[in-house]
């Protein structure tokens, strides 16, 4: 298996493996349901009895606003990711986070600060923040009133995507366009 793998995790199907690669969604009753499994998943909370979840590497979360540190930049915000999860010098780090930005469409924003920028790059900046530690799964919290992920992944194809199983969790079948709903 290279990617996720949970079997038995209150709230899915039986089991429900996605391979690196694959955009798979997840639709849960309530926003707590969804916050509980995305903890679950990203090894914040630990897994009910009975239930298993693997992962073939890192699993990291971006939060339905995008998880960003409102007192550093784009740039910083990614660089963090990069920072937090390797130990390479802040000019590496700078380096390879402009390259994570552009992939996800954020080289004209990467001087400005989160509330300066739309809520859809927020969470593409949260996107290229969690590729920073080159993770083997990426969740993807959703929100009502946000655009939703399928349309903003596919505006910009991002390679980088396809080293990393994605998981969408959300409360709305609607807000699913571009992922496999898990069954």
């Amino acid at each position: 298996m290279d990617g996720l793998l949970l079997d038995h995790v209150p709230g899915l199907p039986g089991r429900l493996r996605i391979d690196v690669g694959e955009q798979r969604a997840v639709v849960v009753p309530q926003a707590a349901d969804r916050r509980r499994l995305a903890d679950i998943v990203t090894g914040l909370d630990d897994p009910p009895p009975g239930a298993l979840v693997l992962a073939s590497g890192r699993v990291r979360l971006v939060p339905a606003e995008g998880g960003l540190l409102p007192h550093l930049t784009v740039l910083g915000n990614v660089m963090h990711g990069h920072r937090t999860s390797q130990s390479i010098t802040r000019q590496a780090a700078r380096e390879a986070s402009v390259v994570k930005a552009r992939g996800c469409g954020l080289e004209d924003v990467l001087d400005r600060y989160p509330y300066e920028i739309t809520a859809g790059r927020r969470r593409l900046a949260g996107v290229a923040r969690a590729l920073g530690s080159y993770p083997r799964a990426i969740v993807l919290e959703d929100a009502n009133g946000l655009p939703t992920w399928g349309s903003l992944l596919s505006l910009r194809p991002n390679p980088d995507l396809a080293s990393a199983a994605l998981l969408l969790i959300t409360t709305s079948a609607s807000r699913t366009a571009g992922f496999v709903d898990a069954e």
